[in-house]
């Protein structure tokens, strides 16, 4: 990200959010030196995932800033208030602000002066209200006045961060009711809550006159440089197996067919009900191959298990692994996909890289080359989700374009061309994306206002669009709107309404579109029952669906276990897993 942006980013994150604020001299220490002293670090290395601890005792380790608070301090932008102490309830000044965003920036030294009456000359503060006003990011309260003792509140945290980002045309409206139209800050707040930097203080309710606590700002702050993946679902579907995270424990329990040991519990044994995953433990996303399976763990780290054959777990081996082995030399990681014989990892700072089978170039580092440990993607950056097909490989990035790589026999890559490709290439045309999901062959994006656009092969349908036509650029789904996640599998998609009840689409020889029939439909069909649905995942010729209760249900072939249902026989509508 350009420098310039970057500063002015962070520094909107924190005059938005109030963050800065509360870096006022606490009572009692008028004669100590000025808070939020900076001190060796840098925002760019800093450990978005598990930073060093950050020392203080005032901030407990299971609170929802403590990650945050930790980032600022390896990042080298505070020291705290006092000794041992960071004041997380303490709101956040103009002047405490101005001081954060000046830090964020590396302190720079400013060409001029501010030219504001209220404050003082030698201030701790006056080089960085300087530098604030240089780069554009205020103007102060009024004439001649900055207002340095003045709290921040949510309204004016989010015209701050949104000014530093260009003040850029959001799409779609926030769902506040407190937020009042027309007002100063609507245009900001509704662009907050299209980039998930907020979601409110409660159900329908932004608190735009709410003071910015210290807790608040190191909590946007650290959200302003590492940005929110897009989720992964808890659930999982490969070609013949199946995996599902519980969150409550960070642990995984997979079921199917276990011939190359991709359900980690350390055999060759098929399973047809969920079988925990031993020795895995803090686990916080899952991935599953046709024939291996990834998880992603508290701390950045990833493991993988089962089939080997190209490098796909990362091991630096070919050997096949039949309980879960960490991917040396892997850190930092935010998000994980599964192809056929590749994976790939999204790392903090908006990197990607990928490992194992390369032929088609999938790995997107230029070459031919399998490769064996992860790999950096040529040319990626500020990438917020992954996803793999079985050769090809696709990333969103921020500004809500995607770009692919890999082969392109079929114009899974999206660019109008049947041309496989060494390094990411943009799908053009295609703006607005919140999430991306690969099959086979076949690729799809939702889109800003819940409607959905498909591309590649579509021999069986899979595209959505009533026809069987292939097609080479993303091509609109038919009937779909108010949709929350989609997914896509061997020849087949479905997707997730935000009301909770899925669609599926495709291929549908073995009942994997969920609809009590094996017709196959080239238009969204629902799944039958299925309702408070969270979750979806498409595999081979079977699906799987998380519920809000916390059940998940399965449906299609099973002649492996894989729908967890303690049989082998196939569903032509969703069976409740047994035991999840």
């Amino acid at each position: 990200m350009n420098r310039l942006v970057r500063v002015r980013l962070v520094a909107g994150w924190l005059l938005v959010m109030g963050v800065v604020a509360a870096l006022g001299v606490p009572a009692g220490a008028q004669n100590s030196p000025p808070p939020d002293t900076p001190h060796a670090g840098d925002v760019a290395s800093a450990s978005c995932v598990a930073p060093a601890p950050h020392g203080f005792t005032d901030v407990p380790a299971n609170s929802y800033y403590n990650v945050a608070v930790g980032w600022l301090v390896e990042a080298g932008i505070t020291s705290g208030t006092v000794p041992g102490k960071y004041s997380p309830n303490s709101p956040v000044t103009r002047a405490q602000m101005a001081l954060f965003l000046w830090h964020s920036a590396d302190s720079p030294a400013p060409a001029g002066n501010h030219g504001f009456t209220d404050i003082p000359a030698n201030s701790y503060y006056g080089d960085a209200v300087s530098w604030l006003v240089e780069a554009g990011i205020t103007a102060g309260t009024s004439a001649g006045k900055y207002s340095p003792n003045r709290a921040v509140t949510r309204a004016q945290m989010a015209v701050f961060l949104w000014s530093a980002a260009g003040s850029p045309a959001p799409i779609g409206t926030h769902g506040f009711s407190d937020v009042v139209a027309s007002s100063y800050y609507e245009t900001a707040v509704t662009w907050l809550v299209e980039q998930q930097i907020t979601s409110g203080t409660s159900l329908g309710k932004f608190s735009p006159s709410n003071p910015v606590t210290r807790a608040q700002m190191a909590v946007f702050l650290w959200h302003s440089a590492c940005p929110i993946p897009a989720p992964t679902p808890p659930i999982a579907a490969g070609d013949l197996h199946s995996c599902a995270l519980k969150h409550d424990a960070g642990t995984v329990s997979c079921w199917g067919s276990n011939t190359d040991g991709q359900l980690g519990d350390g055999t060759n044994a098929n399973r047809s009900t969920p079988t925990t995953v031993p020795g895995l433990t803090g686990v916080t996303a899952i991935t599953a191959g046709p024939y291996y399976s990834c998880a992603l763990k508290q701390g950045g780290t990833v493991s993988c298990w089962g089939s080997n054959s190209s490098g796909q777990l990362g091991d630096g081996s070919t050997t096949d692994r039949l309980t879960p082995t960490p991917v040396p030399g892997l850190t930092d990681v935010t998000a994980i996909t599964a192809g056929k014989w590749h994976a790939c990892a999204l790392k903090q700072g908006g990197t990607v890289s990928c490992w194992g089978y390369n032929y088609y170039g999938q790995l997107g580092d230029g070459s031919n080359w399998d490769r064996l440990t992860p790999t950096p993607v040529a040319g990626l950056a500020d990438v917020t989700a992954i996803t793999a097909g079985y050769v090809s490989s696709c990333a969103l990035k921020r500004n809500g374009t995607t770009a692919c790589w890999g082969a392109n026999e079929h114009g899974q890559l999206g660019d109008g061309t049947i041309t496989n490709r060494l390094t990411p290439t943009t799908v053009p045309g295609l703006t607005d994306v919140t999430a991306i999901t690969a099959g086979k062959w076949h690729a799809c994006a939702l889109k800003q206002g819940g409607t959905v656009s498909c591309w590649g092969y579509n021999y069986d349908g899979q595209l959505g669009d009533g026809s069987t036509t292939d097609r080479l650029t993303p091509t609109p789904v038919t009937g779909l709107t108010d949709v929350t996640a989609i997914t896509a599998g061997y020849v087949h998609s479905c997707a997730l309404n935000d009301n909770g009840t899925a669609a599926c689409w495709g291929d549908n020889s073995w009942g994997e579109l969920g609809d009590s029939t094996t017709t196959d439909r080239l238009t969204p069909t629902p799944v039958t029952g299925l309702t408070d649905v969270t979750a979806i995942t498409a595999g081979y010729v079977h699906s799987c669906a998380l519920n809000d209760d916390g059940t998940a249900a399965c449906w299609g072939d099973n002649s492996w276990g894989e729908l967890g249902d303690g049989t082998t026989t196939s569903r032509l509508s969703p069976t409740q897993v047994l035991g999840f």
